[in-house]
Parts: C-alpha cells; structure tokens; sequence
C-alpha cells in the first residue's frame, strides 16, 4: 500500500520536473529565436559594409567623385547598423552636401 506521504513525494517531484521541461523548453525556443535574430542583423550588416566598399571602389575606378563616400568609423557604424538602406542615406546625404566624417 501507499501512504499518504509517498503519493505527496511522487506528485511534488512530478510537479517539479513539468516545471524544469517547461523552463527548458522556453530556454530552446528563446535561444532559436535569438539566434535567428542575430544572423539576419549580421547579414543585414554585412550586406551594408559590402555595399559601402564596393560604392566606394566603384566610385574611384568610374571617376565619379559625387558618390565617394569616406571610410570612416561614422560611415562604416552607419552602413553596418542600417544596413544597405543606411548606404543609399550615406548616398542621399552625399549628394544633398552633408559631410559625414
């Protein structure tokens, strides 16, 4: 027979392993998540870096000097955060007569 104490110690240790598969399961879903999250920016960034240094070289070798952008640290954080759309800003600003350095 059961007694009383050993059904409360069986259904507190089921309760608390629900409760560990259920947090693991959280931690699964928040990590996948996350780390989605994290190569889509990274592609996004590197996309915008690309686009800045190929705007760049083609700039130079088509002798075209109202598209260069300087290589900055502010040009790269910009073209990195947002981007290629932070590209074509760099570009708008470029040929509105902002300096960005």
């Amino acid at each position: 027979m059961v007694n009383a104490t050993t059904a409360a110690a069986a259904v507190t240790a089921i309760a608390f392993q629900w409760e560990a598969l259920l947090f693991g399961l959280l931690l699964i879903v928040l990590a996948v998540v996350i780390i989605k999250v994290f190569r889509n920016l990274l592609a996004n960034a590197a996309m915008g870096v690309l686009a800045l240094l190929a705007l760049s070289i083609l700039a130079d070798w088509a002798q075209y000097p109202s598209i260069k952008i300087a290589i900055t640290l502010v040009t790269v954080l910009i073209s990195a955060l947002l981007g290629l759309a932070g590209v074509g800003l760099l570009i708008i600003l470029k040929l509105l007569g902002v300096v960005i350095q």
